[in-house]
């Protein structure tokens, strides 16, 4: 099973079953090659709270991907419970929102009306003919499928700009400098799909994942596992630091250049990915994380 933050979650009605097979099949050489991970409803297994899933599987989601019918719109269900944890995330740019307009419906009446559709609401899939139907499911599955790179992307790029103090304070022997922040520092914009820069007019987008290799793109979806998980075991021990004013002891230490040694290895590879994107600016910013890496891996 792909990891829980690689989760695509698809909200729809029941009555609409037949769409989530239609997107399943479209999406399927991104899941092959585990890029994404799609989540149904219909994995919950019997007894399980379903409920209690169901959220986790949103508060998880790098994409969440409503198929918006009238019966959509009339599931309370929805519209009481799964569609406003989705907004909130998505207006807190936490993930991707992705709706599909699926059939006529009172869409516009509602909050998602302010979320740009992933195809012509006034052409809903339902009314178009086979082949044309399929080439605007297709696209969207790669604007899916982008959608979750881009955010494996900028997720190990806010990672740099969390760790550079820290792994600084721990090279140089020193307390950490609380609240220091950098000139440039990244976040995914949910809205325009693409990874901004505060401080900077460079942006990452789609267009720019298309310079990159298939395999290397391919590869960012496999970082996300390791980034995540390291970056969790990195916080748990930083944790420990209580109100020690940053002092680390020599075990606490010796666990952090561990941890962030491993860290070290996918993010430096995050940052070949701009080089191979051609962005100079964050090359020259990021130069610095290059460099700490460095001093750690000779430490």
């Amino acid at each position: 099973m792909p990891a829980p933050n690689k989760r695509i979650f698809v909200s729809y009605s029941h009555k609409d079953a037949k769409w989530v097979k239609e997107l399943t099949t479209l999406l399927a050489p991104w899941l092959r090659d585990k890029r994404v991970g799609l989540w149904a409803d219909t994995q919950i297994g019997v007894g399980r709270n379903w409920r209690a899933e169901i959220a986790a599987a949103i508060a998880e989601a790098k994409v969440a991907v409503l198929l918006v019918t009238k019966e959509f719109l009339a599931s309370s269900f929805i519209i009481e419970n799964e569609l406003p944890a989705v907004l909130a995330r998505a207006r807190s740019n936490q993930l991707k929102l992705v709706w599909i307009p699926i059939g006529y419906s009172g869409v516009e009446a509602t909050e998602l009306w302010q979320f740009q559709a992933a195809s012509d609401p006034s052409r809903p899939l339902e009314t178009l003919k086979g082949p044309q139907r399929d080439k605007v499911l297709t696209a969207i599955a790669k604007q899916i499928a982008d959608a979750s790179t881009l955010g494996t992307l900028a997720g190990g790029l806010k990672i740099i700009d969390e760790t550079t103090e820290p792994l600084e304070a721990v090279l140089d022997g020193r307390p950490e400098k609380k609240n220091r922040s950098f000139g440039i520092e990244a976040r995914y914009v949910e809205k325009e799909n693409q990874i901004a820069f505060k401080g900077s007019l460079t942006v990452i987008t789609a267009q720019d994942l298309e310079r990159l290799p298939e395999p290397d793109r391919e590869f960012i979806a496999d970082l996300e596992d390791s980034l995540d998980r390291n970056y969790k075991r990195w916080s748990a021990v930083r944790s420990g630091l209580g109100d020690a004013g940053g002092a680390l002891d020599d075990e606490v230490e010796r666990q952090l250049t561990r941890v962030a040694k491993l860290m070290c290895r996918d993010l430096t590879s995050i940052l070949d990915f701009l080089r191979e994107m051609h962005k100079a600016e964050l090359e020259d910013h990021y130069s610095r994380y290059r460099y700490i890496c460095t001093r750690l891996h000779a430490a």
